[in-house]
């Protein structure tokens, strides 16, 4: 009953107008971005709902409530080309977020945000990412001066493009760390240094704790938009792993990574190209790996986008040799090429054309095919989240291909529809192992509030 009057309440919420002031402010991905605290001013409430999105709680201090619903549908056969399991499986992913923000001035802030992550039983076994009970997705406790905010707690991360950090949506729990960062934004630019760990999902209610196994440290930097050429990022990420699994071995994984963004848009082209160089040490060994990664648009008329994406990410080429090839991605998006999350950024080659059609300003349809290929022969085909396939070392390249469709429709800012199709093929490599061609659906509706 409680889950019904709240997803009533979510549906209220979606189906009321949205005034171009909220409109043009927006809900964001990462909740706490959002600040909503222009509506403490009851003459700026145009919306039923726009007092709880600000409560004045006196003494320069404010209060905003809000929340999502999401639920997910995912049938898929023969995931990750049968190589994982085979044959059919469908699930239903229940998601409900409920958060608290209270802020004094820009000097204090306290945020708190609830999540309760439900799942059907999936007939191949649902993994980790699928179900915990009532639990801390974040908390966290801001100090801010001048253009300095200092944040300690739970806390939910993306950092640029995703490939390397961000928050892993599609999975029904998303990706949170416990640490600390410090956050300075002046003049147009953002810079970020952090040391945080991977929180450790458990099933029963708040009982996830933090996974000291794993750690995370760096600095990211975004230069202001510069003359019309885009933006640059540059950033150093650190890793450790106590147990890190390639198709070398398993071992204790120290990881550096050193990296340059660089995006923008002008005349109708849209880039986004990303290099990272990766150092350190995986047992006795050394690691000397790389990636290259592009994203090119052409926006040839009004509602039309021609895009190309290509990557490669490093692979071992002489297992045993002193010195590990395999790139690793880090805490990446996920799913990272199409929602059948298919395959990981290691070992990996892969060109994807696409197109993207909006013929309504919040309605976006796109369809892909993506030719996947190994880097290296010797090394294995990576599963995700970074699982080595070990009948798949040596012999082809050729991977396979996967062919998207998919439809994003922002109703109102509050209500999304989603929905893709995968259609994927093993190629002479997987086929060698046992794979099979197989095919994803998901639907999902999520309602912010």
């Amino acid at each position: 009953m409680a889950l019904t009057r709240v997803s009533a309440l979510a549906l209220a919420l979606a189906a009321a107008p949205a005034s171009a002031e909220n409109d043009r402010r927006g809900y964001a991905s990462l909740r706490y971005d959002e600040d909503w605290r222009a509506l403490c001013d009851p003459a700026r409430r145009t919306q039923p709902f726009d007092a709880v999105k600000c409560r004045d709680t006196g003494g320069g201090t404010t209060l905003t409530l809000g929340g999502e619903l999401r639920e997910r549908f995912e049938a898929v056969r023969n995931p990750v080309f049968g190589l994982a399991a085979r044959g059919s499986d469908r699930v239903l992913l229940h998601r409900l977020l409920v958060h608290a923000d209270w802020r004094a001035g820009d000097a204090v802030r306290v945020f708190v945000q609830l999540a309760d992550r439900r799942a059907t039983t999936r007939g191949f076994g649902n993994p980790p990412t699928d179900r915990d009970a009532v639990d801390l997705a974040q908390g966290f406790l801001d100090l801010g001066v001048g253009g300095l905010t200092l944040r300690a707690g739970r806390q939910e991360l993306d950092l640029g493009s995703g490939r390397l950090v961000a928050v892993r949506d599609g999975a029904n729990i998303r990706r949170a760390f416990d640490g600390g960062r410090a956050s300075w934004r002046r003049h147009g630019w953002r810079i970020d240094a952090l040391f945080l760990q991977p929180v450790a999902i458990a099933p029963a209610a708040f009982d996830d704790g933090t996974d000291t196994s794993q750690a995370l440290w760096g600095g990211y930097a975004t230069t202001p938009p510069l003359a019309g050429v885009g933006q640059i990022d540059f950033y150093y990420l650190g890793l450790r792993r106590n147990r890190g699994v390639f198709a070398a071995g398993t071992a204790r994984e120290l990881r550096h990574s050193f990296g340059a963004r660089w995006f923008g848009k002008r005349d109708g082209v849209d880039w986004d190209i990303e290099a990272v160089v990766q150092a350190g040490r995986f047992g006795a060994d050394r690691i000397a790996a790389w990636t290259l990664a592009s994203n090119l648009g052409w926006r040839v008329a009004a509602p039309l986008r021609l895009g190309l994406k290509a990557d490669i990410a490093s692979g071992d080429a002489r297992p045993g040799d002193g010195r590990l090839g395999t790139f690793n991605a880090l805490y990446p998006k996920l799913p990272y090429f199409t929602e059948a999350n298919l395959v990981a950024p290691a070992n990996l080659m892969d060109l994807q054309p696409g197109v993207t059609v909006t013929p309504a300003p919040r309605l976006e349809l796109a369809a892909s095919i993506d030719l996947l290929w190994k880097h290296r022969r010797a090394d294995a085909f990576y599963a995700p989240p970074l699982t080595p396939i070990a009948a798949t070392r040596g012999g082809g390249r050729w991977i396979g291909w996967q062919a998207s469709l998919s439809a994003n429709w922002r109703v109102t800012p509050r209500l999304t529809l989603r929905g893709a199709y995968v259609r994927f093929a093993p190629g002479a490599a997987i086929r060698a192992a046992g794979g099979r061609a197989g095919d994803f659906v998901m639907t999902s509706v999520a309602i912010k509030f």
